[in-house]
C-alpha cells in the first residue's frame, strides 16, 4: 500500500512528542512539552502544508500547500522572535480579502446566459415534482439548494449551469441517461462531482460522464464553492 507522505510526517511528529514524554517519565529528560507546544505549534501547520505539496492532485492543492507552509513558517519565526507582526492585523485582513475573492468568483464565474435563482439565507427545493429548467444559474448564499434534474424538463442540445455556494450548500441529482461535464473550484470549501472531489483552502477538479446509450442532451456544470459545499451525484 502506498503511504501518504503527509501522514508520515505527521506520524513522525507525534512519535517525537511521545518519545519526549516517555523519557520525561523515566527521568532521563526534563523537557516541558507544554512549553514546546506553545512555541512550536506552527510546526503542525507547516507539516500540513508540506503534506499538501507532497500529495497534491492539482495546481490548486500546490498553491494551498505553499500558502499554508508560508503561514506556518511565518508564525514559527514570530514565536521564535525572529520577526514581529500582530496576529489581530492578520485576522482583520481575512474578511475583506475573502469578500473580494467572492466578488471576483461571482463576476468571472458566470458561464450561462439564462435566469438566476438565489437562495439568500433560505432554501430552494425542486425534488418532488417535475419542473422546467428556466434558470441556469443558482446561488446559495448562507442558504441551501436541492435540485433533482431527473425531474427537470431538460432541453435538447447543450445546457450550461452555474452553481455558486457561498457559506451555503447545493445538492444536485442528475439522470444517468444524459451526457455530463463538471468542473469545480473550492475556496475554503468542498465540491463533489460524481467521481471527483475538490476541497481545502484552494482546490479544483473536473470530470465527465457519457451514457452507454446515445443522447441528444448534455449538461455542463460550473461549480464554485466558497466556505460552502456543492455535491453532484447520480440519481438512484
Amino acid at each position: 500500500m502506498k503511504r501518504n507522505r503527509g501522514d508520515l510526517l505527521f506520524g513522525l511528529l507525534v512519535l517525537a512528542i511521545g518519545i519526549v514524554l516517555l523519557t520525561n517519565s523515566l527521568g532521563f529528560t526534563r523537557v516541558s512539552v507544554l512549553a514546546l507546544l506553545f512555541r512550536y505549534w506552527p510546526v503542525f501547520i507547516i507539516v500540513g502544508g508540506v503534506g499538501l505539496l507532497l500529495n497534491h492532485r492539482n495546481r490548486g492543492e500546490v498553491i494551498s500547500g505553499i500558502l499554508v507552509s508560508i503561514l506556518g513558517i511565518a508564525l514559527l519565526l514570530r514565536n521564535l522572535g525572529y520577526i514581529h507582526f500582530d496576529l489581530s492585523s492578520l485576522f482583520k485582513l481575512f474578511w475583506p480579502v475573502l469578500l473580494i475573492l467572492v466578488g471576483l468568483i461571482i463576476l468571472t464565474g458566470r458561464h450561462s446566459n439564462g435566469k438566476s435563482n438565489i437562495a439568500l439565507m433560505g432554501g430552494v427545493e425542486r425534488t418532488k415534482m417535475p419542473w422546467a429548467l428556466d434558470e441556469t444559474a443558482f446561488y446559495a448564499v448562507m442558504g441551501g439548494i436541492e435540485l433533482d434534474f431527473s425531474l427537470a424538463e431538460i432541453p435538447e442540445g447543450t445546457t450550461v449551469i452555474d452553481l455558486i455556494a457561498v457559506m451555503g450548500g447545493i445538492e444536485i441529482k442528475v439522470p444517468k441517461n444524459i451526457e455530463l461535464e463538471c468542473d469545480g473550484f473550492a475556496l475554503l470549501g468542498g465540491v463533489e462531482m460524481l467521481d471527483k472531489s475538490a476541497g481545502g483552502i484552494i482546490s479544483s477538479a473536473s470530470t465527465s460522464y457519457t451514457p452507454s446509450e446515445p443522447t441528444t442532451k448534455k449538461l455542463i456544470f460550473h461549480c464554485r464553492a466558497v466556505m460552502g459545499g456543492i455535491e453532484i451525484k447520480a440519481s438512484s
